[in-house]
């Protein structure tokens, strides 16, 4: 519930002001000014599609779509694409951004769709805000549940715990690199923030095996690439579950 009303207050904040940058993501960014290039976007939602293989016969949702938009860039690549948050006022701001074809309200571990509902799933940047374990694999079995036979999952952006100091490395030059790019504004990155999990590899990777989920960990997306850098980072990881 606290979760919920947080997500609620950020929406509200922000509304349809920033419908053109990635909010969604990284609000400190957005708060200060700074865009992502259209290349870094092109990067991330590519490698999305890829690892998806997206096609235009595929039923298509981005569970925890909050504003829309990620969903919105990918829905060109799907037959149909639906968009699920469990906040009212971010759902709000997807219909004014003209998000997928379809948005729902709804809460990861009471999905309120049919087993078997979805030929392809995304949740990015969303299991980082469920603290407890047991939580996480709720979500997870009720994900799994809605995948069509010869479906797939991807879970992106979920920190390990154990890069959790390059994380922090990489977060620390990446604003120093704003701070000569950009004329920043105001630094607001810890208003409204949000928790964040770190994940124990193993563990998590135990429960999988023990539910027998085929699964691939993968690197994810480099939150803070810019030209030169990896497109990709080992201190998150993505999980690509196949049914």
């Amino acid at each position: 519930m606290e979760l919920r009303l947080a997500f609620n207050e950020w929406g509200q904040f922000t509304g349809g002001r920033f419908a053109d940058r990635q909010w969604l993501l990284a609000k400190w960014e957005v708060c200060e000014g700074v865009i992502w290039p259209q290349e870094k976007i092109d990067i991330m939602l590519g490698l999305v599609s890829e690892r998806l293989g997206l096609g235009l016969n595929d039923r298509f949702i981005d569970l925890g779509c909050g504003g829309g938009w990620m969903l919105k860039g990918l829905t060109p690549d799907s037959g149909y694409a639906v968009g699920l948050d469990f906040s009212a006022q971010m759902l709000h701001n997807a219909v004014r951004i003209d998000a997928g074809d379809a948005l729902v309200q709804g809460e990861i571990g009471r999905l309120p769709f049919k087993a078997g509902s979805f030929d392809r799933m995304l949740c990015c940047f969303v299991l980082i805000n469920m603290m407890e374990d047991e939580v996480v694999e709720r979500s997870i079995l009720d994900m799994f549940r809605l995948l069509k036979p010869g479906g797939k999952l991807l879970i992106g952006q979920l920190p390990d715990k154990a890069g959790s100091p390059d994380y922090d490395s990489a977060k620390g030059a990446y604003l120093d690199f704003c701070r000569r790019t950009y004329d920043l504004g105001e630094d607001l990155r810890d208003v409204n923030r949000m928790p964040q999990k770190l994940f124990d590899v193993p563990v998590l990777t135990s429960f999988l095996e023990k539910n027998g989920i085929g699964f691939r960990k993968l690197p994810s997306f480099n939150p803070f690439y810019r030209p030169g850098e990896s497109p990709t980072v080992e201190w998150r990881f993505d999980l690509l579950l196949e049914k």
